[in-house]
């Protein structure tokens, strides 16, 4: 019996829970609703109010531009009253949209409305940079998106009807407005970046260059005055300015297309690894730029052959080799192998590029005094030789043989003499030996009167 009663007991208390959660929910349920008619109410009311200041606002613009008297004109809005009425206006309409709680069947009207706000806007603003006068440039950028992604979404949300009294024109004028409105995402960032805010700058060139892409129904009508690589090219320098080295990554590839400024572009993006303090990565970039065009990119090879050299000879002589098959006759190739050969005390094979050299430039003194000094050091090597050896007709072959291989360098000297006449510290010492050598006193003692 006891049990039954317990039994009765726990029945009665949770049909009470069940009936207090119903009545709770009803409640919540109530409250939820009530809110919902209210935040509903609240994106009517803010619609309507944005759509009076709107019509007002316009009303009193067209006085303006119709006033013909000067009393009219000055009795007119200023531009400060339109500025202030555009953002009283677009601050309601964008808490309306905000919300979410706009009657779909108003949805198209409302972002015409928030397009239209922005339209005067964005007319003083591009009036008074034209004129050179002070302007918000902040807001320039913010109210543009404001007004390209409010004539994009009335587009959307907006049902064409054709015939007399159909929309269908009107819809067309604003793609045609929309179309118009790439270019000036490019002044956005420049102005951004003149103001040194990279990050709205590098925004704004992103929707500059993916403007057909945001606004695809514009597609085939947007006539930008800068191509996509152009933009990327001035993205990548702003990104650089902005020490943002990963963006200057992404941007690279497709600066590069613009052949304009390929060649500097290469040079910042070498430039910036160094910046980075990223030497390998620095190598192995322009490494390729210069296997793929030897001649553009000399001044980068003789830089390689020097960062090379310190490595060792072997790392030199095989990036020697490595442009030499690109271009075989470039000249800066041809003198770096040659110095890795004469280093190597194979003088007989470094004479053979120092004088390609001096085929490709008959002005150039290093390669001729290099060439002379090929000779020079086969000589001496050879002279170091002599006192061995035992045979004394044996010794006097390698002797004239000597003097033949002295009297061999001359010319080559002679060349780099003609090349820097006024300056013999660089050539009348190794004259002097040669002419000594070769029993040509006279010569000899003019190289002297020279040192």
């Amino acid at each position: 019996m006891k049990k039954l009663i317990l039994s009765l007991a726990v029945l009665v208390m949770a049909t009470s829970v069940v009936a207090q959660d119903t009545k709770e929910d009803k409640a919540a349920a109530k409250a939820a609703a009530a809110a919902l008619k209210a935040a509903k109410k609240e994106a009517k009311s803010q619609l309507d109010e944005s759509l009076k200041i709107k019509d007002a606002l316009y009303l009193r613009i067209t006085e303006r531009n119709n006033a013909a008297d000067p009393k009219a004109i000055a009795a007119s809005i200023k531009d400060e009253e339109i500025v202030a009425e555009c953002k009283k206006g677009g601050a309601l309409i964008k808490k309306a949209l905000a919300s979410g709680h706009i009657d779909e069947r108003r949805l198209g009207e409302a972002y015409k409305i928030s397009a239209d706000l922005a339209l005067p806007l964005h007319n003083i603003y591009l009036n008074n940079a034209v004129d050179k006068l002070p302007f918000d440039t902040l807001d320039f950028y913010d109210n543009l998106k404001v007004l390209t992604d409010g004539i994009h979404n009335e587009l959307l949300n907006t049902k064409v009807t054709k015939g007399e009294t159909g929309n269908e024109k009107y819809l067309g004028n604003q793609r045609t407005k929309l179309a118009s409105c790439g270019d000036y995402y490019v002044y956005a960032a420049q102005f951004e970046k003149d103001c040194q805010r990279y990050d709205r700058a590098l925004e704004a060139y992103d929707r500059a260059m993916s403007f057909t892409t945001m606004y695809p129904e514009v597609a085939a009508d947007t006539k930008m005055r800068a191509t996509p690589d152009q933009i990327a090219y001035y993205a990548f320098y702003c990104a650089h300015d902005a020490g943002n080295y990963a963006a200057m990554d992404k941007y690279y590839e497709q600066a590069l297309k613009f052949e304009e400024g390929a060649v500097g572009t290469k040079q910042m993006k070498a430039q910036s690894y160094l910046e980075r303090a990223d030497t390998a990565s620095w190598v192995q970039f322009v490494r390729g730029l210069c296997l793929e065009n030897p001649k553009e990119n000399e001044d980068y090879i003789s830089i390689l052959l020097g960062y090379y050299q310190k490595q060792g000879l072997d790392k030199m002589g095989a990036f020697a080799d490595e442009v030499l098959g690109v271009a075989p006759e470039l000249v800066i190739a041809n003198y770096g192998k040659a110095h890795v050969l004469f280093q190597s005390e194979k003088y007989g094979e470094a004479l053979k590029f120092y004088e390609k050299c001096t085929v490709q430039d008959p002005k150039y003194f290093d390669a001729w005094y290099q060439a002379g000094m090929c000779k020079f050091r086969e000589a001496l090597a050879l002279n170091s030789t002599i006192s061995n050896i035992k045979n004394r007709q044996q010794a006097q072959q390698a002797l004239e043989k000597t003097k033949k291989i002295f009297g061999e360098a001359i010319p080559y000297f002679e060349k780099a003499r003609e090349c820097k006449p006024d300056d013999p510290s660089k050539w009348a010492y190794e004259l002097r030996q040669c002419y000594s050598v070769t029993g040509q006193s006279a010569k000899a003692a003019e190289m002297d009167a020279l040192m």
